[in-house]
Parts: C-alpha cells; sequence; structure tokens
C-alpha cells in the first residue's frame, strides 16, 4: 500500500493505463483464464459467453452470460445463470503476473438451490468444499501472495428451490446477495430478499433477511456457524398461503426473528414470533390485538430433532408454556411435549376469541384463571405378521395425557345484564382412537359422529373434554353444559329447564346459533353446537327442546302466538315443530311446521321455504286481516330482540311455505263453511289453495284459488285495489233458501249446481262483487221464487228446473240461455241485475206471451209485453 501511495507507485498505475489504452490484450483469449480463476475460487465449472474489457471506474470485465455448473451429485441444471456479470480484478495480481477476481457482482441472476435425496444441499457442500481451499480472506494484506476470495454479490437476484430433481413453487425475489471470506478461517453472508410462490400472485409476504458467519472446520457438521433470521412486514393471511399454499381467513403484521449458534451438529436457537393486530379477515370492528411468543432449542441435523425445546407466551399475569423435544422430519414423527396454562386470565382469551369468532358481543368479559398441563408422546407398539419374526415398528399415534381446570368462570355482556355463571369447569385430554386413526377419514367420521343427534359420541381424535360442569342464568335452574374441542372441529351441548328469555340471554353471550323468534316462554333442552375449523364453517345446533307455555311473536304475523306444547326438533337441513298445540287469537290450532335452516332466525329470509300440515279448529276472514295487516300497537318487552318492521311493511310478504291446511269451520262473513281442506302455497304474498274441498250452504265445494297480497300496504286505496285473485270450481247440492237467507231475503228455494270461473281486484271482501268479472254455468232443481207469481196464477212460481249461464261484469250480473221450466210449461229467461238489486229481465214463453220481470228481488214485478217489443204495462203486478 505505501508503494502505491508512493510517487513511484502512482507513475507505475499511470503507465499501466497508458499501455491498457494503446495496446489491448486479447480479451476473448482471457475468457478461459477468467473462467478458471473465478471457477477455482467456488471449486465449480465455471462458462462464459463473451468478456469486454472495462477500465473505469475499476479495472476489470464486463461478462456476459456467466453459467457456474452445480455439482453432479445434486443437479445437472446450473447453480448460478446470469446475463450481465461484473468482476473487478486486483491490480496487484496483475503485477505478480496473476489474474485474481476482487469482486463479481451479478445483476438478475437465477440461482437454484438443491437438495438431494440424502437430504444435503448443494450450497452446503460448496461452502464445506472452499472451506478446504487454502485462500486468502477477501479482504487479504499486501504481502499476502495466495489468491484471495473473491466478494461475491448479486443483485435484483431470483433464489429458486429444488427437491431432487422436482423444482419446488417458493422462491425469494429481489434478493441482496454477498458471500466472503471474512478472516483466514471464517467466511460470511448477507442475503435481503422477498418470499413469493410461483403458483399464486403474493403481494405482501414480507421481507426476510438472513446474516451468517461461519468458520473453516474438519467437517460441515462440526462447523461453527452464528445466523440471524428476520422476518418483517409480512401479512398473516399472505403467510400463510406461501407456506401452506392457503390463505387461513387470519390477519395482521408478522415479525420473526431468531438466532442460531452453534454447530450444526448441537444448533441453538432463540426465537421470537410477534403478529401485531391479530384479527379474522370478516371481522372489521377490531381491536389491536398482540399475540407474541418466544422459543429457545437446540436442533440436530444429524438426528433431525429439536431438544430442550421451550415456548412461553405471556397472557397478562399468566403464562402459556410448552416444552419438551420434538423429531419434526423423521417419518413417522416422534413427540415428547408438555403444554402448561399457569394463572392465565379467561379475560385474555375472551380477546382474543372476539377477534377469532364472528357475532361475538363487543363487550363480551370474563373473570376466572386458567390452570392446566398437558402431556403429548408418540408409542412405540410392537405388531407381528404371519410367518415373519416379531418386529417393533413405531407407529403413528400419539398418547395424549393431562387435565386442568378453569376457575370462577363468570362471562357477561349487555352492560352486565346477561350474565352466565360457569363456576370451575374441569379439562381432560383424551387420545381418541385406535392407531391409524389420526387422518383425515377419522377426522370427517369425527365430526360425523358430533353431528348425531342426543348422544355423547366424542371423536376417535386427541380431543381436550370441557366438563361437564353446570351453569346458571338469571332465574333459571342450573343446566348442564359440556363438549369436547379437536384439531378438525368442536361439539358442546346444554341440556336442562330454562326459560327462554335465558337462553336468549346464553345465546347472546356465547353466540349461538339457536333458532330464536321473540318469545317467552319455558323449554327443556337437549341441543349440542358443533363445526369444524376449516374454512370458519358456522356451527351447527342439534337436538331437541320441550316448549311449554310460550308466547310469541313471529315474523309474518301480527297476531301473538300462544304455544301451550311443542317440540322442537333441530336436524342439519331443517327446524321441525312437531306435536303443536298452540293458539292464535280465537283459533286453536296443531300439526307440524317444518322450516329450512335459513328461516330459522327472526329475519326470514326471502328464499327460505317453509313446510307445514295444520289443522284448525275455526278461523274467519277478520282473523286473515288480521294477519296480513300491520298494527302499530306498542312492542311487548319480548320484541325488543328482534328488528323493528319497516313503517307500511306488510306481513308474510316474505315468506314462502307449502303444506296442508284442514279448517273445521272458516267464518266468510255470515257464510260458514265446515270440513275445509286444502293444499297451501304461499311465496312472497301470493297464496295458492289447491284442491280446496269444503262444505257450505248444505252442499260442496271444490276448486283451486289463488290470491295475491304482494302489493298489500297500509295505505291501500279502493282506487288502487291490493287483493287481486282468481278462483274455478265446482259447486253441489247447495241450499238456495240458505242463499236468500245469507242475503236478507227469502227470495229462492231449492237446490242447485254449477261451476264457476272468478278473477277480479279489490280491498275487501264487501268490494269483490263491484270488482269482478265471473261466469257460472248453474242447474236449480225442485225449487220456488216465493215473491214471483204469474197473473192470474193462485200460488207463486214453482220451478222444477232451471239453468243458464250467470256472467259477472263489476257487479252487474246478467243471465244468458236461461231455461226455466215448471210442471206446466218452460219458460226463456234473459236479463241482468244490477248491484243496486234493480231486475231487468225478460221472460217468454215460446212466441206466445213475454213479461217484463223489474223491480228488486225482494219486491219483484211482472209487466206483459208485446211480442214485438216491450208492452205497456198492464196493471199486473207480481204478489209478494
Amino acid at each position: 500500500m505505501k508503494f502505491l501511495r508512493s510517487k513511484r507507485g502512482l507513475a507505475v498505475i499511470a503507465a499501466l493505463f497508458l499501455i491498457l489504452f494503446l495496446w489491448r490484450p486479447g480479451i476473448y483469449r482471457l475468457r478461459n483464464r477468467i473462467a478458471g480463476s473465478i471457477g477455482n475460487a467456488l471449486g465449480r465449472k465455471v462458462t462464459i459467453n463473451n468478456v469486454r474489457l472495462r477500465l473505469l471506474p475499476r479495472p476489470g470485465f464486463d461478462i456476459e452470460d456467466l453459467v457456474i455448473y452445480d455439482d453432479p451429485a445434486f443437479s445437472a441444471e446450473p447453480m448460478v445463470r446470469a446475463q450481465e456479470v461484473t468482476a473487478a480484478i486486483r491490480l496487484r495480481s496483475l503485477l505478480r503476473g496473476r489474474l485474481e477476481i476482487a469482486n463479481l457482482s451479478a445483476t438478475e441472476p437465477s440461482i437454484n438451490l438443491v437438495r438431494n435425496n440424502e437430504g444435503r444441499w448443494n450450497l452446503a457442500s460448496l461452502l464445506a468444499r472452499n472451506a478446504q481451499i487454502p485462500v486468502a480472506p477477501t479482504a487479504k494484506s499486501g504481502s499476502e501472495r495466495r489468491p484471495a476470495f473473491p466478494y461475491l454479490e448479486a443483485s435484483s437476484a431470483r433464489i429458486n428451490f429444488k427437491i431432487g430433481q422436482t423444482k419446488k413453487s417458493y422462491a425469494l425475489t429481489d434478493a441482496e446477495v454477498a458471500l466472503w471470506q471474512d478472516s483466514e478461517n471464517s467466511w460470511g453472508a448477507r442475503l435481503k430478499a422477498d418470499p413469493v410462490r410461483t403458483d399464486f400472485n403474493l403481494t405482501d409476504t414480507g421481507v426476510i433477511q438472513i446474516d451468517a458467519i461461519w468458520q473453516r472446520a474438519a467437517s460441515l457438521q462440526t462447523t461453527p456457524v452464528q445466523i440471524a433470521v428476520q422476518w418483517q412486514k409480512g401479512q398473516l393471511g399472505q403467510v400463510t398461503k406461501l407456506l401452506s399454499g392457503k390463505d387461513r381467513g387470519w390477519r395482521g403484521g408478522l415479525t420473526f426473528y431468531a438466532k442460531l449458534s452453534g454447530t450444526p451438529e448441537a444448533l441453538q436457537i432463540d426465537s421470537q414470533a410477534v403478529v401485531d393486530n391479530f384479527h379474522r379477515y370478516d371481522i372489521a370492528d377490531r381491536e389491536n390485538l398482540r399475540l407474541a411468543a418466544s422459543c429457545t432449542g437446540q436442533y440436530s441435523t444429524s438426528t433431525a430433532s429439536i431438544s430442550d425445546l421451550s415456548c412461553a407466551s405471556p397472557v397478562s399475569d399468566g403464562t402459556l408454556r410448552l416444552h419438551g423435544t420434538l423429531a419434526s422430519i423423521t417419518a413417522p414423527p416422534q413427540y415428547d411435549l408438555t403444554f402448561q396454562a399457569k394463572q392465565v386470565p379467561l379475560a385474555g382469551m375472551i380477546r382474543l376469541l372476539r377477534q377469532s369468532k364472528k357475532q361475538i358481543p363487543s363487550d363480551l368479559s370474563a373473570t376466572g384463571l386458567l390452570n392446566a398441563e398437558f402431556h403429548v408422546a408418540s408409542v412405540t407398539t410392537t405388531r407381528s405378521e404371519q410367518g415373519r419374526r416379531h418386529e417393533t415398528i413405531l407407529q403413528p399415534l400419539l398418547q395424549w395425557t393431562g387435565n386442568g381446570s378453569a376457575t370462577d368462570v363468570r362471562l357477561s355482556s349487555n352492560g352486565g345484564k346477561d350474565e352466565v355463571a360457569f363456576g370451575t369447569i374441569a379439562l381432560g385430554l383424551a387420545s381418541g382412537g385406535a392407531p391409524g386413526n389420526s387422518g383425515a377419514a377419522s377426522e370427517a367420521s369425527s365430526h360425523a359422529a358430533a353431528q348425531a343427534q342426543n348422544n355423547d359420541l366424542e371423536p376417535s381424535t386427541p380431543h381436550l373434554r370441557i366438563g361437564p360442569t353446570t351453569l346458571a342464568i338469571g332465574g333459571t335452574a342450573p343446566v348442564n353444559a359440556g363438549g369436547w374441542i379437536s384439531s378438525s372441529g368442536y361439539r358442546f351441548f346444554l341440556r336442562g329447564d330454562m326459560k327462554l328469555q335465558d337462553l336468549f340471554r346464553l345465546e347472546n353471550v356465547l353466540a349461538l346459533p339457536f333458532a330464536r323468534p321473540a318469545a317467552d316462554g319455558a323449554a327443556k333442552l337437549d341441543i349440542s353446537v358443533s363445526g369444524m375449523w376449516m374454512e370458519f364453517a358456522p356451527p351447527t345446533s342439534l337436538g331437541s327442546a320441550q316448549l311449554r307455555n310460550v308466547r310469541a311473536e313471529t315474523h309474518g304475523l301480527s297476531t301473538p302466538i300462544e304455544i301451550a306444547s311443542a317440540t322442537v326438533s333441530l336436524i342439519p337441513e331443517a327446524v321441525q315443530l312437531q306435536k303443536i298445540v298452540a293458539r292464535t287469537g280465537g283459533t286453536h290450532w296443531t300439526g307440524t311446521v317444518t322450516a329450512p335452516r335459513q328461516c330459522a332466525p327472526a329475519g326470514i329470509d326471502p328464499n327460505c321455504a317453509f313446510q307445514f300440515d295444520l289443522t284448525a279448529d275455526q278461523f274467519s276472514t277478520g282473523d286473515l286481516a288480521g294477519w296480513f295487516t300491520p298494527h302499530a300497537a306498542q312492542r311487548p318487552w319480548y320484541r325488543i330482540l328482534t328488528s323493528e318492521a319497516s313503517p307500511g311493511e306488510t306481513p308474510l310478504l316474505g315468506i314462502r311455505a307449502t303444506g296442508t291446511l284442514r279448517v273445521g269451520r272458516f267464518a266468510l262473513k255470515k257464510l260458514s263453511v265446515t270440513q275445509l281442506a286444502t293444499h297451501v302455497g304461499t311465496d312472497r304474498g301470493k297464496i295458492t289453495l289447491t284442491d280446496l274441498h269444503a262444505q257450505l250452504l248444505q252442499g260442496t265445494h271444490q276448486g283451486n284459488w289463488t290470491v295475491d297480497v304482494s302489493s298489500r300496504d297500509a295505505i291501500s286505496t279502493s282506487a288502487d285495489p291490493s287483493i287481486h285473485y282468481a278462483g274455478t270450481g265446482v259447486l253441489r247440492g247447495i241450499s238456495l233458501g240458505q242463499l236468500g237467507t245469507l242475503m236478507g231475503n227469502s227470495w229462492i228455494e231449492g237446490t242447485a249446481d254449477g261451476t264457476f270461473n272468478l278473477n277480479g281486484s279489490a280491498n275487501s271482501l264487501s268490494e269483490v262483487p263491484a270488482r269482478s268479472d265471473g261466469k257460472m254455468q248453474f242447474a236449480m232443481r225442485t225449487g220456488s221464487l216465493p215473491h214471483l207469481k204469474f197473473p192470474d196464477a193462485a200460488n207463486p212460481l214453482l220451478v222444477q228446473r232451471f239453468n243458464g249461464y250467470l256472467l259477472l261484469k263489476k257487479g252487474v250480473w246478467e243471465l244468458a240461455g236461461g231455461k226455466l221450466q215448471t210442471q206446466a210449461t218452460t219458460y226463456q229467461v234473459n236479463g241482468t241485475a244490477s248491484a243496486e238489486g234493480q231486475l231487468n229481465f225478460s221472460i217468454k214463453h215460446g212466441n206466445e206471451e213475454s213479461w217484463a220481470l223489474i223491480g228488486t228481488i225482494s219486491a219483484p214485478r211482472l209487466e206483459r209485453r208485446e211480442e214485438a217489443g216491450p208492452s205497456e204495462a198492464n196493471g199486473e203486478t207480481a204478489k209478494p
């Protein structure tokens, strides 16, 4: 260095530059020497496509298409491939007649890290080989005559990973890499890169930084190393997708630190992982929850095991600990781990629950402490096969043991108004089934067992048993509760007598998926809640409840339902109400109702469809109006659990249902209909009555009706009718005498049959005739018209048969093709009757006589007419 700084040294350098400008050596002839120099330093075959001399800012070469080949024992693919590489030379080596590379800098190279079938990495093999080469440190002294290890660096590099001949989807991009020999017996390396996967578009996986120093040793296993690893700014969802191939749905900022020191044979590991702002992806209102854990242990590459593992995570004033040994690479894996929870406040665990599960009340709080110790260890079993000697084989079976308890457990929400006291909850760890039952098939069967109704089956996989215990809510007597949690799913049960308002409080506190109408009463419960962890699947409630003296309000009915008794069955697809004994107003009901699970919550899903088989003793058109008309009455206390209906909203418009309805007596204004039976279908206010059978007016009705109230609201007007209807059917054996009585006038006697077709729209039943169109073909038998008598006749008109067509057009009745037969003669009758009851009929007896029937139904008059036209009144009138 003193020579270079002296005047003579500067003169020599200047002369050297002048010579290089005036006479340039054959660069292409130097390719082999440059490649050989790099290859000797790395211990790998190196090829170069082209070389250009570069003088400034430092003498060296610009290399194109540099390829560093891998050891054939690892891969036939190059270890490093770079299009552009800059090689800086050591000037002193030129003075000694040698060519030494001082710095080798690659831009955007592709680097392949390969692990062979023996579990060895090509990079480790390269470092072990270089440790045996007698080269000087990268920053060697001026008097050192040995060639120095070059400073290797790469920018914007891509690092690929291969297992055998298979290239994995994992990679490091935008990598800044450096490798150098730090001193006579030590090397250093530095890496900073973004982890990615080639099969996914990941954008927020963070930055990995590794700094490593290792020393010369006789073998790689005994090489002293010091490695510092940092993984920062990783988004938890993207990191889980990077590692497992799937976004597990968790969010938060991941930071990971690890320090490794020792030798590969005994590597001491100290690490810490922190997740800030932890929450589930679909939980918007979140608090800043910080999860942290630190671990220490000793890893051995020769046995692929971690010994003296010790992890700790503080939770308020308590601690969660994990310690033991783990051999995670061997097949099958071996474990000997102990998990401890010491004085862990449940309040901290509730914070984690709020960020992990939807619908948990934001003000849910808990008191109590968790203390537990669980142990898991691999079990070695012996098996023998016929014709072979006994063999000791390590089965894929883990033994789970341990117990614990949560003491003085109390949950509350809603400002302390909803409170559940659990007391002390026992915890136990169970191994589950036999060898080989830890696979996916066993997990599926475990969940299927959990779905089974009214049983206490536990899964065949290892699980944490919780309880059983008793819990108390409000004024309800304590009920039994318990369950289990496994790696694949969970199940909890609730049994006992409970007031419904206390059940709703429990649902509020625990966010249980029970059907919750606005109701008051009592129930005997045998219910379980189960589900799978995967995909954040919603929990499913199964079981039964015996309802007693329940008063409920249901969306779609303005009249409260009073249930004396009923059995509620919760099955996977539906909620069934069986053996119903109930009352709405003055109507008593029995039967069954089935609703799909999406119909169970208070806000009915418009896509759900009920099924029913109901029998009512009686109801009337007034009851129907009460059901379909919204009321502005004050809400009772138990409706605070449901949302208020929108002003003017018509009840039942959101319901879809199908089923059978039987009614003992139906009051249609003054008309009494008995033994009514029909198949009913409702679809958002459109009601279809199919094959409606009923008895009325001493006869029968059979037909089909549709009623559409989908446009009905609280402000409907006569100018804009909101009920649309249509019907067709057959009437048989109708008593015309009873019909006259209903009309307030006994103007007709006899029996009639008929077929009809009617359609129209109205706001009330009284408006139907004035707003309808219809047609009826009728046939009257053996009757009379008591108010009608022909002139000179001693008695009112007696009818043997009267048939024809009645047409209804917006309140006006028209008789067409009427044929009236008496014992003596036959008449043709045609004409109209107005909505006000005014008559205008023509009665003819062949071509001989003609009469005009005028007046009203209660006071009709017959006037003789001339054959050619209307006759003058002759003063004769029909006798009343």
